[in-house]
């Protein structure tokens, strides 16, 4: 809520008012029956909304130290005034109910101007000159009239109140709990396009916009027939939806064209693109490759360049009929922010400069798309809260000529990507979920995975040389922890705004190495005392860091390097010297990732270039041999503590996503666990983050519980 007078009367949220002076609530204009009680309760919500209001802050606020049963007269109170709004406990749109700790109001409030903004008077004309005639005078006096009217009333529409979009209700449509959370979706209007997940595979599902059960979308030749994940981008005019359709861990994929209704797939020539959008007559695609865009013919012919981007590019859309035509998308470089430009690339600029950085909050502001008759402009906003979604009212004609700051429209707990439109304007549909993670550890003579460190959620987990210690970074909020290997003495070592990944412990187990990187800055390798202490930044400035790992004796610090400006560029390995701090490149290094060196260092291992490979850097002959090769990532490689095995993982291209062990000598590669191992049920996926003393596998179970949301709209 921005309300300009820090006492409001009249508060407005979807389509409800609430007059705090008078008492009442009101749906589109008309007085809702709510008693005493649970308008205080209301009240006392909206004067915190988006806070959790502790229950003895509710009770003092309503009851004042009445002797009264306050537990059961809030939980009276917040049931009647649920019943008012037509909220749901379960799936709440207004109020949320954190059990034992309070309540939270979680729709975006907007305060009413109590009267139209007070119209210029003009000022009084200078009498006229003492030669004038009275003709001369009287027309003089008319003109001065007229403009002063049309003054007044330009200033009076420019300030007229517009009421902002609201949401009226929220469905879930879907109840499978495998939609991908952060991938775009699409619609025709009659069914929503989505990318479902089960492990390490991906597919394309439909839904009737009425929900029901989500269905698969056939691919069909001449679609490759190798392995790869589809990713929906954008729908077409013709309702053909633009997809690419990756098997490693490169972003830019071949682009296709697929079909909603009959026909075979279309390649688009030989593009490959991360994010894409058809023209409005759909003769013309605009894509995103690496750090700019492109435009063809959806033949695949006549590409040409268009623009270089501050970062990469993301989340295109087209402006839709009836305004000028402009291209707008998101850009990830430190953060995320909205640009826009002309269709043909130029006047590139940010669409929000006044508001970057500061007004928004971490993570930044990402593309989604206009209503379509163009009249507001929607973006989301996110954190580790969730995400919210805010309206920018376009300059739609003379009597609103210009753009106003932006509002916000809904706030949810749930994570998602992208929106898509109803062609009527009065529906969202976005894919959304909470990501929970567990730790498990595997074990081998059960034969299934287990709880490990009691299950916390957390990735990246290293142990000491002497098994006794262990080191994880937490999510979501990335924090860098410590402990025994039981758990026990545990000590966070940061905290954000740092955020850190892939710790390592040096050998002597006196410091952990990690990556960290903070909002608006690169990754880079860091120190920190294995008992807490200051920390120490390694490598010169100028280039981004990850992935770092000690020798085993301890004299130096190896980890990945890459160009900086916010996005990653060739990546190669270097290695510091720990005493004189000087750095030199590994030979031959170029395009390899997630270097790991062995135990008895001998050997660095690490994936190849687009992840589907895991590669051995011998340092006796000073030569990079490739191990194992695959269609689809392999994920990072994990060394056994006897340096004779290398543990890796399918994560992509199958269900299973299993976990291998490949023996270093002799190059025989054996199953050793897979997802069917987790007795849990509801696991979308699963990855090796880690392996114990005694090489038993650890990972880090997903369970995304996403499914395809609908937002029913009231948008002026």
């Amino acid at each position: 809520m921005h309300p300009t007078d820090p006492s409001p009367r009249l508060l407005q949220f979807g389509v409800f008012e609430v007059d705090l002076r008078q008492g009442e609530l009101r749906k589109k204009g008309q007085k809702i029956k709510l008693q005493e009680r649970p308008f205080q309760l209301l009240a006392a919500l909206l004067e915190r909304h988006g806070e959790v209001v502790t229950r003895d802050e509710l009770a003092q606020k309503l009851w004042a130290g009445a002797m009264v049963d306050v537990d059961n007269g809030l939980n009276i109170a917040a049931r009647k005034l649920r019943e008012a709004l037509g909220d749901d406990a379960n799936t709440p749109r207004f109020v949320e109910t954190l059990p034992r700790r309070g309540y939270r109001f979680i729709a975006p409030v907007q305060a009413v101007p109590e009267s139209p903004a007070e119209v210029p008077r003009a000022a009084a004309p200078l009498p006229a000159p003492l030669t004038s005639t009275p003709r001369l005078a009287a027309r003089r006096w008319a003109i001065a009239a007229i403009c002063a009217a049309g003054l007044g009333f330009l200033a009076y529409a420019v300030a007229l109140p517009v009421r902002p979009p609201g949401v009226v209700r929220m469905l879930r449509l879907t109840t499978t709990g495998r939609a991908e959370a952060g991938a775009m979706v699409a619609t025709d209007g009659s069914r929503v396009y989505f990318n479902e997940r089960n492990g390490g595979r991906w597919s394309l599902a439909q839904v009737s916009v009425e929900g029901g059960t989500p269905m698969s979308l056939p691919l069909l030749p001449p679609l490759p027939t190798t392995p790869g994940d589809p990713t929906v981008l954008a729908i077409s005019p013709n309702s053909e939806l633009l997809v690419t359709i990756a098997a490693g861990v490169e972003e830019d994929a071949p682009l296709w064209i697929i079909p909603t209704v009959a026909g075979p797939a279309r390649r688009v020539g030989n593009v490959l693109a991360h994010a894409a959008v058809c023209s409005r007559d759909g003769g013309t695609i605009v894509f995103a490759y690496g750090t700019a865009l492109f435009r063809v013919k959806s033949d695949g012919t006549e590409i040409r360049k268009l623009v270089d981007t501050p970062g990469k590019p993301y989340s295109i859309r087209w402006s839709p009929p009836g305004r000028a035509e402009v291209l707008r998308f998101s850009v990830l470089g430190h953060w995320y922010s909205v640009w826009e430009c002309s269709p043909d690339g130029r006047g590139l600029h940010p669409l929000l400069p006044a508001l970057r950085p500061g007004v928004f909050i971490p993570g930044g502001e990402t593309a989604i798309d206009w209503t379509p008759d163009g009249s507001y402009y929607l973006f989301r906003v996110w954190s580790a809260r969730g995400s919210t979604i805010w309206a920018l009212r376009e300059a739609r004609n003379w009597f609103h000529p210009l753009r106003r700051a932006p509002v916000q429209v809904y706030a949810t707990p749930l994570n998602f990507a992208g929106l898509a439109a109803s062609p009527d304007g009065k529906r969202l549909f976005f894919a959304g979920g909470q990501e929970l993670r567990e730790l498990v550890s595997y074990d081998a003579r059960r034969e299934q995975f287990l709880p490990f460190l009691s299950g916390i959620p957390v990735r990246w987990v290293n142990f000491s040389r002497d098994g006794q210690w262990v080191t994880y970074v937490t999510i979501p909020e990335s924090g860098l922890w410590r402990s025994r290997a039981d758990g026990s003495e545990r000590l966070q070592l940061i905290s954000p705004p740092l955020l850190a990944s892939e710790p390592h412990w040096s050998p002597d187990g006196r410091r952990i190495a990690f990556c960290g990187t903070e909002l608006g800055k690169d990754y880079r390798v860091y120190t920190v005392p294995a008992d807490g202490g200051a920390l120490e930044k390694i490598g010169p400035d100028g280039y981004g860091s990850c992935s770092p790992s000690w020798s085993p004796d301890g004299g130096s610090l190896m980890f990945g390097r890459y160009r900086s400006n916010g996005f990653p560029g060739q990546a190669s390995i270097w290695i510091t010297d720990w005493k004189t701090k000087q750095a030199t490149i590994l030979p031959g290094s170029e395009d390899v990732l997630r270097p790991v060196w062995s135990p008895d260092g001998k050997y660095v291992a690490a994936m190849g270039k687009g992840g589907t490979r895991i590669v051995l850097y011998d340092f006796q002959t000073r030569h990079w041999t490739g191990l194992v090769s695959g269609e689809t990532s392999l994920g990072v490689p994990y060394w056994s503590r006897d340096s004779q095995s290398i543990f890796f993982q399918r994560v992509l291209g199958s269900e299973e996503q299993p976990i291998f062990r490949l023996n270093v000598g002799t190059r025989a590669i054996e199953q050793v666990a897979g997802s069917r191992q987790i007795p849990q049920s509801g696991i979308t996926g699963y990855t090796l983050t880690g392996l114990t003393p005694d090489d038993a596998p650890i990972a880090t179970v997903f369970r995304n519980n996403a499914d395809i949301y609908s937002l029913e709209m009231d948008i002026p």
